[in-house]
């Protein structure tokens, strides 16, 4: 039914489309430098090694399983689509590109550079998945069907806050089902990545205690302890939200982008046809409350000191800034591009390997001036 919807909508607006926003300027922007090849070298490691006992104590090689949650942009949606009326009508999740479980050759994904030193690394995504965001069975999102593909990237297009529990059961039954001839469930470490929020600033200025960042800060210390307590030995990395108005206004210099978000009305508190300057300034102003939030929850989980969950900010994303149109898709100008989730793995992995006073806080900066990758060696523990 979401299909059919979807696809009757685009053929009533496909010719005002195409002729008035198809041949849309570029909006230009600063330019991005490209990444650099990652050329870091795996080491020799003694088979007989026991494996770790601390979560603190993680070399590269000791990660066996990569997992993630999110929404959207960690499903990676509409990453490589075409502007509209382009094939096919109704963009894809490219997951195997996803920045964190991405498996797709040559892409640079947490997963992909890990796998470098453990080849037998669990929990890529190998292909892509239809969104689904518009189903939902008694108040859940219909999960992936492709489990196969997906692999252990949980994330659902459309969740907020509130369904990380959802992706949590999620990953939980695939490692006791699909992994459970592959991954020792009770002593294979894990690495987890989350990135959660926007769809919940999406309507903050709707003024509902579900988006209020008490309740996000709340909502996300219950969904870390339901983690911890359902999948043991797991390292959690929380990436903080941007601000993401910025791509509302970069959206205006384009006249593709301006048509799109009028049209699909993505995100009400920032293109809704009766969204104003104060709705937008809602949303910065709880998406810095949201970071605050996050600092909070991972260092009351920190303070635990346990020795096999531990949960970190990897502050990278928290000040993206969409510098160039060539970060965001080309299909609604809103979710990140293949370029993009290139620059989110390579700038969370050297972030995973830096000591809190080294990682990487100025994503801009990198793409301007260039990046170097930090590669670890069998003694660098993940941070």
């Amino acid at each position: 039914f979401f299909c059919f919807v979807f696809v009757m909508r685009v053929a009533l607006v496909a010719l005002l489309v195409f002729i008035s926003v198809c041949y849309g300027a570029d909006e230009g922007g600063l330019n991005i430098v490209p990444l650099p090849r990652f050329t870091c070298n795996p080491y020799e490691v003694d088979p007989n090694e026991p494996a770790p006992t601390n979560v603190n104590q993680l070399a590269p090689h000791n990660i066996d399983v990569v997992m993630s949650m999110g929404d959207s942009m960690t499903a990676a949606f509409a990453a490589t689509a075409g502007k509209l009326l382009s094939v096919p009508i109704i963009p894809r999740e490219d997951r195997y590109l996803s920045y964190t479980s991405g498996g797709g050759s040559l892409q640079y994904t947490i997963n992909n550079f890990l796998s470098l030193y453990n080849h037998n690394i669990e929990g890529s995504s190998s292909g892509q998945t239809l969104p689904l965001d518009g189903l939902e069975v008694f108040g859940h999102h219909i999960e992936p069907i492709m489990t196969g593909v997906v692999g252990l990237n949980a994330a659902l297009s459309g969740a907020k806050i509130q369904d990380i529990p959802q992706e949590i059961d999620f990953l939980v039954q695939q490692l006791q089902t699909t992994y459970k001839d592959t991954i020792d469930f009770e002593n294979s470490w894990k690495v987890a990545t989350l990135l959660i929020g926007a769809n919940n600033l999406c309507v903050a200025c709707n003024n509902n205690t579900s988006d209020f960042p008490e309740t996000y800060g709340s909502m996300l210390n219950q969904s870390i302890a339901q983690l911890e307590s359902s999948i043991p030995r797991v390292r959690l990395n929380l990436l903080p939200m941007f601000n993401i108005t910025q791509v509302y206004y970069w959206s205006r210099a384009n006249t593709y982008c301006t048509k799109i978000w009028n049209l699909f009305d993505e995100c009400p508190c920032l293109s809704g046809r009766d969204s104003t300057e104060q709705d937008r300034q809602i949303v910065n102003e709880y998406a810095v409350k949201y970071r605050q939030q996050i600092d909070e929850v991972a260092a009351y989980w920190q303070e635990k000191n346990s020795s096999t969950f531990s949960v970190t900010v990897q502050p990278f994303t928290g000040s993206l800034k969409i510098i160039n149109g060539e970060l965001t898709s080309d299909f609604d100008c809103f979710h990140p591009s293949e370029v993009a989730h290139a620059w989110l793995g390579a700038g969370i992995w050297n972030s995973l390997w830096s000591p809190p006073s080294q990682k990487p806080t100025n994503a801009t900066q990198l793409m301007v001036d260039g990046l170097e990758f930090v590669c670890p060696d069998k003694n660098t523990y993940m941070q």
